[in-house]
């Protein structure tokens, strides 16, 4: 297997996001989102695309020990695919957010249209994680647990991942939850039960403890402990994407993080810390971690003198 040079990456996401985009159906959806992700966080719905290559999704209540409370479980899968043998990713989310944003008629056209032009395929699944920072931070309320020991449960409970006994195998996430795709990393890691790969998109890393302190951690302790910045060398073993864009106001702080765990791909690129910016970039990640979980080459048209996608 030949390794990908970051311009065969680049240039054979770019062809998937040209193939692809959105439309509405699928399986139900909560009356179609019934509690949207903030307007700055959508993925803006793309002007063309088939709906045939729309992403199921499936919208259920599930009760967490871990939170104390009950919570949504998104599940997005490729269109006619059966989920029970399909790899399984954790979807996490941003602050302010919910599970519902993985469900988002953008990002059901944008991994739908990914999946349709050859990325191979996997399941999202996603949970209400609360304002937390995807660790525990007020009391009885655990989000990190829920997705360790109770989503798999969940997951057993539905056929799904059956191979894996309904572990998921990838994480992706954006803002906090780009950063809690690390800190859940490094906790798989710790349990010897290391992730194929995790993907961060825009995430909510900090350089200064100020800014930090006005986000959810308890103190300065809390913060370091759970700093992407500080804990990387834990992960140091896990396939890493990380994207975020040029204005965004993480950016200093990923182009930090980038310059210290050398991730095994990495792109600042024009945009702004919003949706728009979320779903032009979604299509390299499905392709990134689509490529950690199957080798099939993806069906690109090859550019004069490049191969894209040799072998993944």
């Amino acid at each position: 297997m030949q390794p990908l040079t970051r311009r065969q990456f680049l240039a054979g996401s770019a062809a998937v996001a040209g193939a692809g985009a959105l439309a509405a159906g699928g399986v139900a959806l909560a009356g179609e989102v019934e509690t949207p992700a903030p307007l700055p966080q959508r993925v803006p719905v793309p002007a063309r695309a088939p709906r045939s290559t729309q992403a199921d999704v499936t919208v259920e209540w599930v009760r967490s020990t871990a939170r104390n409370r009950s919570v949504r479980l998104v599940i997005t899968s490729p269109p006619g695919r059966d989920r029970r043998t399909l790899p399984l990713c954790v979807g996490l989310h941003g602050l302010g957010g919910n599970a519902l944003w993985w469900g988002d008629p953008g990002i059901r056209r944008v991994l739908g249209a990914a999946w349709a032009a050859g990325v191979p395929p996997f399941t999202v699944a996603a949970l209400d994680g609360g304002d937390n920072y995807w660790h525990p931070f007020r009391p009885g309320d655990d989000p990190g647990r829920m997705l360790l020991d109770e989503l798999p449960v969940w997951m057993t409970e539905r056929g799904i991942a059956r191979d894996a006994r309904g572990v998921p195998v990838l994480a992706a996430g954006v803002s906090m939850g780009g950063a809690g795709a690390l800190v859940y990393a490094r906790e798989r890691a710790h349990r010897a039960a290391p992730l194929r790969a995790a993907a961060a998109v825009s995430p909510g890393l900090f350089t200064d403890w100020r800014v930090a302190a006005k986000r959810p951690f308890a103190g300065f302790a809390d913060w370091a402990a759970n700093d992407p910045l500080r804990f990387h060398p834990e992960i140091a073993g896990t396939p890493t994407g990380v994207w975020c864009g040029d204005k965004d106001a993480f950016a200093d702080a990923v182009r930090r993080y980038i310059a210290l765990a050398h991730p095994e791909f990495s792109r600042i690129s024009p945009g702004k810390h919003d949706g728009t910016y979320f779903g032009s970039v979604l299509p390299q990640v499905a392709a990134f971690l689509g490529k950690h979980v199957a080798p099939p080459a993806l069906p690109f048209a090859q550019p004069a003198g490049q191969t894209v996608f040799p072998h993944l």
